[in-house]
């Protein structure tokens, strides 16, 4: 009884140990020290010389020898590749770049770094013209022109009886026989001297050939005009007149059914309904009859789109996905989604994450599109190998690959918006809104082995969707 009795307090003494070890491990109970995991820093090279449209790589190591993601602070400015650290310029001025390491399980999260690179720029600049292009009478021709600053160029005709040309897009119209002479400036800007000005002469010559219908127009493009039933259709006129000036523009739908006429490029089409499911040709007319017409323009229309995630867990930083994408009203697709998605655990500021690969497009069966574009080129994000709203948010390849964070894994992510076919424009209801997702298995959006997610109901730290607008770019 006695020995019975010593054994029972022996196990009830192992057993209140190993609940001790068990909270203090858990953060709960105890009084013991918190386990960290070990501090690392980051540290960046000298900073590159960058110039102005140029490119440059700058480099930061973390003492922990894990991978440094990379971020820019100044998207205007500049952009930085995630993992390999190449610069690209957009704008004079000071690109700041930021540097960040994740940790993993045996490294904690290192302190965010930042470099910023002064862009150089030459203010002297020079125009170059293309070679140039063919001008028959009463016909058309596109001259090119370029600045060594990258700025636009305008365009201006020297002999304005002879031919006139558009000032931005270098289209010439012929008006009579002889020599064409087209002028080339830009003025500069506030990093810039004003280039000296420089011409082309286009020879157009009379053959005195029996005029005939004209050719069929070119660079025909569509897109919606202000309401769903409107279409605007722009051209340039067709390179061969026929001899004889053109005087007018017919415009016709595919299916046959819809058309509309003016004496220039744009035209707007109005629908009976809606435009939708609709392309459209245009043809020229001369003195002598009605030319072949264009090939069919698709209806395609850009869009600008934000979505919106709740975080509760990390306020005031949430998800924030912005970007762009083309809607085919013809067919009733959308191509094209990309952006960049924030990362609410990061900054400030936030690490973004581009997403370039649209790789989904389902429908809702509602008239609507559910659009998801990813990080890489790949649907497989989460375990399961894909991006479902059932997984559980463990990164593809879990356990097997190593973390994202360091060398292996996928680090893949996506967002899912939703495209109202008929009219992207309009809000959403909150049944559409709860369609909408994300996920980010990158290096600043890692728990551990489990990526952060956005769902309604569904979110790895409770986040989920509040909110999606879609405004004409």
């Amino acid at each position: 009884m006695h020995i019975s009795s010593n054994i029972s307090s022996a196990a009830n003494g192992l057993l209140s140990v190993v609940t001790l070890l068990l909270l203090t491990a858990c953060g709960g109970g105890g009084s013991g020290p918190a386990i960290k995991a070990t501090p690392q820093s980051i540290r960046f090279e000298s900073a590159p010389a960058l110039a102005l449209g140029g490119t440059a790589s700058v480099l930061a190591t973390a003492s922990s020898g894990l991978a440094v993601s990379y971020s820019s602070a100044t998207p205007a400015v500049c952009s930085v590749h995630a993992s390999t650290g190449l610069v690209t310029n957009f704008a004079a001025g000071t690109c700041t770049l930021a540097a960040d390491q994740s940790g993993n399980d045996e490294f904690a999260p290192a302190p965010q770094v930042s470099q910023s690179l002064v862009v150089l720029v030459n203010p002297a600049q020079t125009i170059s013209f293309g070679a140039a292009p063919t001008l028959t009478l009463f016909g058309t021709a596109t001259v090119a022109a370029s600045a060594s600053s990258g700025l636009a160029v305008v365009y201006s005709s020297t002999t304005p009886t002879l031919c006139t040309v558009h000032a931005n897009s270098g289209v010439v119209t012929s008006l009579a026989a002889g020599q064409c002479s087209i002028a080339a400036s830009q003025p500069g800007d506030a990093n810039y001297n004003a280039a000296p000005s420089v011409t082309q002469t286009l020879t157009v010559a009379d053959t005195g050939a029996v005029a005939t219908p004209p050719g069929p127009p070119t660079g025909v493009s569509a897109k919606l005009g202000t309401t769903a039933n409107n279409v605007v259709v722009s051209f340039i006129g067709p390179a061969a007149s026929g001899g004889s000036p053109v005087v007018a523009y017919s415009v016709s739908s595919s299916p046959a059914g819809i058309t509309s006429s003016s004496s220039a490029s744009p035209i707007s089409v109005t629908c009976p309904a809606s435009c939708t499911g609709y392309a459209f040709t245009v043809q020229a007319v001369n003195s002598t009859g009605m030319g072949a017409p264009s090939a069919a323009a698709e209806v395609l229309t850009q869009y600008q789109v934000k979505a919106t995630f709740f975080e509760p867990d990390t306020q005031p930083n949430d998800t924030i996905f912005t970007g762009t994408f083309i809607l085919n009203s013809t067919t009733q697709t959308v191509s094209g989604l990309a952006g960049s998605i924030t990362e609410s655990m990061t900054g400030p500021p936030m690490i973004t994450v581009p997403l370039g690969y649209q790789l989904s497009s389902v429908s809702d069966g509602q008239g609507g599109l559910l659009v998801s574009s990813f990080a890489l080129n790949t649907t497989n994000v989460f375990s399961e190998g894909g991006f479902t709203a059932s997984s559980q948010g463990f990164y593809y390849g879990w356990p097997s690959a190593k973390h994202p964070g360091a060398a292996g894994g996928s680090g893949n992510a996506f967002v899912t918006i939703y495209v109202n076919l008929t009219n992207p424009t309009s809000a959403l209801t909150q049944a559409q809104i709860n369609q909408l997702a994300y996920g980010d298995c990158y290096p600043g959006g890692m728990m551990g082995d489990t990526c952060m997610t956005g769902y309604r109901g569904r979110g790895t730290m409770g986040g989920y969707p509040v909110a999606q607008s879609i405004s004409r770019q």
